[in-house]
């Protein structure tokens, strides 16, 4: 009289296509997620690596860089890093020599307090894109700060009322 399974009909049952569904989703997820982590870690060497090599630099009588925000600005928006990157590959090719850098007025000392960025712009060739560049100008949360002050300021200034109650106050 009653055929079939019974158990297809419960919510838990393994063969029911959406507890199929759910257990597959649940697998890419985990899947995304050791993908995401083994790319952290990878990250994490690279930086670990880089760490090592500038406390190397700095044992080995090097510049020793503050830890700041230096990343963030280290090519400015108004300097070509690539220039930067291919003078100094000239040089230690060997197809520019000393005398010229010094007579074009590039002193040997810019080169190597240049070469810190250099390094760090050829580790990520991506990093200061002008695109990028922009974007952190942009997104510069101090930059941001500034604007508003100098545009709270000018609107001070341009107001007669407001420069009038200032001076009422301050003389």
């Amino acid at each position: 009289m009653g055929g079939g399974d019974l158990n297809m009909k419960k919510s838990w049952h393994p063969l029911l296509i959406k507890n199929q569904e759910r257990v597959w989703k649940e697998e890419q997820k985990a899947q995304e997620e050791q993908k995401k982590l083994t790319q952290l870690m990878k990250e994490k060497e690279e930086e670990r690596q880089l760490q090592e090599l500038r406390k190397l630099q700095e044992n080995a009588g090097g510049k020793k860089g503050p830890e700041r925000l230096d990343w963030m600005y280290a090519a400015g928006p108004n300097q070509s890093s690539s220039a930067k990157a291919q003078e100094l590959e000239d040089f230690l090719l060997g197809k520019k020599s000393v005398d010229k850098l010094i007579d074009n007025g590039t002193a040997l000392s810019k080169l190597s307090s240049d070469s810190k960025d250099i390094f760090i712009s050829t580790m990520n060739p991506n990093a200061n894109t002008y695109r990028d560049t922009q974007a952190k100008i942009r997104e510069d949360p101090l930059l941001l700060i500034k604007k508003t002050e100098q545009a709270n300021i000018k609107a001070i200034v341009t107001n007669p009322l407001k420069m009038k109650e200032l001076k009422e106050v301050y003389v």
